[in-house]
């Protein structure tokens, strides 16, 4: 399993629709890897990896720590991916994996330290994007970062999974293994909750996470 550094960039997404158009190329991965094919598995770590971190450093909301559970993710994937249901989404198995890696080491996180505003991870800028907006956009991301990490684990995990993935309702409901109203309920709790503590924490009208 090849490394490279980790870059947190919440403009690249693997929607649900990018997530579909990929299917049949990570059959075919997949495949490879089980006829015993190993730069199979690398081709599929090297694909997923920044997405797979974005979700956890999302639910952890440290640097360092969200490399390390990363790599237990792919670990873990490596070595279940024999007894991987074949027909089913792989990136759908990831993300859950990923989700449930990341809120167990969010539980497990000592009280205390949680990182100040400037230190979370650059987003890489757009060649179209003036210098201005890429220092607003930074400050948009770590202001939405400094309110999830105030928040209950269980309502991180689904906004991560809306707003950073923009998964849909359907593809939420099945990575979090509940029903699609079980998912909408969780997530408008999840919203509510962090309007109220946005609001709580900057006193003033709410960056959404919609505008990110």
């Amino acid at each position: 399993m090849q490394e490279r550094s980790y870059a947190l960039d919440w403009g690249t997404l693997m929607s649900g629709e990018r997530a579909a158009h990929a299917s049949d190329a990570d059959e075919g991965l997949i495949a490879r890897f089980l006829a015993g094919d190993q730069s199979a598995f690398d081709s599929l770590f090297l694909k997923y990896q920044d997405y797979v971190y974005n979700i956890v450093y999302g639910i952890i909301g440290k640097p360092e720590e969200a490399r390390d559970v990363t790599q237990e993710v792919f670990l873990q994937v490596h070595r279940a991916l024999p007894y991987f249901r074949r027909g089913s989404r792989f990136a759908t198995w990831l993300y859950r994996i990923a989700v449930n890696r990341a809120v167990d080491a969010a539980r497990s996180q000592r009280r205390g330290r949680w990182l100040p505003l400037g230190e979370t991870l650059k987003a890489e800028k757009s060649p179209q994007e003036s210098p201005e907006r890429a220092a607003e956009r930074q400050s948009d991301h770590s202001i939405v970062q400094h309110v999830l990490m105030s928040l209950p684990v269980q309502h991180r995990d689904i906004l991560v999974l809306r707003y950073f993935q923009e998964l849909s309702i359907e593809e939420i409901a099945e990575v979090l293994g509940c029903s699609e109203q079980a998912a909408k309920v969780r997530l408008h709790r999840a919203r509510m909750h962090f309007k109220e503590k946005y609001l709580a924490i900057y006193g003033r009208e709410e960056r959404t996470l919609e505008s990110l």
